[in-house]
This record gives structure tokens, sequence and C-alpha cells, in this order.
């Protein structure tokens, strides 16, 4: 498979940590699909390097990771990337997956309006829940798998081929699927369930349904 994936990933807080970490298992698995992978890890995932990045090396596909809000997501420090009103031109003809809070709710429509080719994500907060044991080892904490392994189904999909649309199905299914093993659970982990449907509910496809990377 060909195609250029840009991702980001900042790590300076417990959020942005466990997601640096679940994102490094895309980046692995599009590597070994053979597709060139540019990584904004940590002070990287600031707004100056990622303009260039995009412009330069013409990603096709963008998995941002990191805090948001309706108009905005965010990079190291809170450093805004891209604002509805302001940039978001910088992602037209782009297709985007933002694990962030809210940001498809404004700064998705405003994205596909500028030009961009389709926008995953949430139009309200993402809620995942992490045992603080774990935080040395995220990859391990089967709490926050739960939440973040449906999420990154997403991006699996996409790097297997499938359609925009067919990849948020698949990341629905998943929710899905963990909602329903927690219905038949007699753990505590039962509480979990009304997050993972808010979750489930709150994530969308703008724009292109059959954008492939």
């Amino acid at each position: 498979m060909s195609g250029t994936l840009l991702v980001t990933r900042p790590k300076y807080d417990d959020t942005t940590h466990y997601l640096f970490y679940w994102a490094q298992e895309i980046i692995n698995l599009a590597r070994e699909k053979g597709i060139k992978v540019l990584d904004l890890d940590i002070e990287r995932a600031n707004k100056n390097e990622f303009e260039s990045m995009v412009a330069k090396m013409r990603p096709s596909f963008i998995f941002l990771n990191g805090h948001g809000d309706a108009d905005r997501i965010t990079g190291v420090d809170d450093e805004t990337l891209i604002q509805a009103g302001k940039n978001e031109e910088v992602i037209k003809n782009k297709s985007v997956y933002a694990l962030s809070c809210s940001s498809a709710k404004e700064l998705g429509p405003a994205s596909i309006d500028a030009g961009a080719n389709a926008y995953l994500g949430y139009n309200d907060v993402f809620i995942f829940s992490y045992e603080s044991d774990k935080l040395s080892k995220p990859l391990n904490d089967k709490t926050a798998e739960l939440f973040l392994g449906p999420s990154n189904q997403l991006m699996v999909s996409i790097l297997k081929g499938h359609t925009a649309k067919e990849s948020y199905d698949r990341s629905q299914k998943c929710f899905l699927q963990n909602i329903q093993k927690l219905v038949t659970s007699e753990s505590s982990d039962a509480s979990l369930i009304p997050y993972l449907l808010w979750d489930k509910m709150h994530q969308v496809c703008l724009g292109n349904k059959n954008a492939v990377l």
C-alpha cells in the first residue's frame, strides 16, 4: 500500500501519555504495510512543524492525538494546531481522524467546507478511563483498552484499505462489542458502560465517506 500518514503525538500529561503509546501501535502497523509515517512526537507536535510538514510532505491521511475543543485541536502543551476560522485550510484535500475532545463539532464541518476530504472524530468530549498503576505500561491497561481499542480500530481499518465510513462502522462495532461484554459481566467495569456509549454516540464521520488512505 502506498500513501503517507502524518501522526501528532504530544506527551505532557496523563491523557496525552496514554494516546502517545496507543498511537505507536498504529505507527507500527502503518510501517509494516509500507506506508510512510511522519511522526510528530512530543515537542515536534507544534503548530509550525505541523503546518510545515503538511505543506512539504502532503500526507494523504492525518491522525491527530491530543486535547481539543469544539473549534480546535492542540499539540504539545495545548498549543493550537488547527482552529476553525484560523487555519483549517491547512488540511484541504486531506483526510483526518482526530482523537480529541469535541473537535468534530465545529472544526470538522469547517474543515470540510474548506476542502478537507474527510474528518472523523468526536463532536463532544472523548472519555476514557485508565488504571493509575498502569501509567508506566499503558498498553497493558485493560480498562483503557475498552476505550482506546475501538478508537484505534478506526485507524487499523484505514490502514487495511477500508473507506472512512467502513472504518467508522468497524470502530462503532468494536465499541458495541465492548459494551455488550460489560453488560454480561459481573465486575465493577460495568460502571464504564455509559462512558463507552457516550463515545460511540459522539463519534462521527464527516465529508467523503469513500475516502481512503
